[in-house]
């Protein structure tokens, strides 16, 4: 199956979780993270893999200058922490909760072993680093051929909650951004950030009532249709 990185929501199928699920709870230890908590900066080194069974992680770096820059944010199903952990190397990544987290710490002894034993495991890895490698080979291609006004479209329209149509023309967001977060997704200054958040209202690509940000129906379906052609 085709998977069009600027229209997910980046949460893995629930139904297919359950038995993986089951099988991780019965050898990790259960770990949980308040909101807006940095549980890991570069330099550490990790003595698990971990599996997210609740909640959300952002994944960033800092450049020396103090700018962030999102690689990732993971929700419900999706592992973090393989690739230090397999290499026996330090994190080279910020990670943070950024809403209340649960997530499932499995041991390298034990990763290790699922790997070569458990073929549900296996794929699940798999899946994991595989989806991973897309999603940044997507960001790379949005960094050099997207404008930062186009990147910005990109996450409202990938943010659209499309299951409910508010006010005959309007989607709400699944995901809410502040402008400095926005501003580490798509690479640009805050002010920047703001600029361009202002002239897509005036567009009428999206609109803020109530400080909630929705996003044109129209605007959705012409990206629909950009993704496809």
């Amino acid at each position: 199956m085709c998977v069009r990185w600027q229209e997910t929501n980046l949460t893995q199928p629930e139904a297919a979780q359950g038995e993986l699920e089951t099988l991780i709870g019965s050898c990790a230890a259960e770990m949980r993270i308040p909101a807006k908590t940095v549980f890991h900066t570069p330099g550490d080194r990790l003595d698990c893999v971990y599996y997210i069974a609740e909640g959300r992680t952002r994944h960033y770096m800092i450049g020396t200058d103090g700018v962030e820059k999102t690689l990732y944010t993971l929700t419900a199903g999706w592992f973090f922490g393989e690739t230090p952990s397999y290499l026996g190397e330090p994190t080279g990544l910020y990670s943070m909760a950024e809403t209340d987290t649960t997530m499932l710490c499995i041991p390298v002894s034990v990763y290790d072993r699922l790997l070569s034993e458990n073929k549900i495991f296996r794929e699940a890895i798999l899946t994991s680093y595989s989806k991973k490698m897309l999603i940044l080979r997507h960001e790379i291609e949005n960094l050099c051929f997207n404008s930062c006004k186009d990147r910005l479209k990109r996450i409202y329209y990938a943010a659209a909650d499309t299951s409910r149509l508010v006010d005959g023309g309007w989607y709400d967001l699944r995901l809410g951004y502040t402008q400095y977060e926005l501003s580490t997704v798509v690479g640009a200054a805050r002010v920047t950030v703001s600029k361009l958040v202002s002239e897509l209202c005036g567009e009428g690509f999206i609109r803020v009532l109530n400080r909630r940000t929705q996003i044109s129906a129209a605007a959705v379906e012409a990206m629909r249709r950009q993704t496809r052609e």
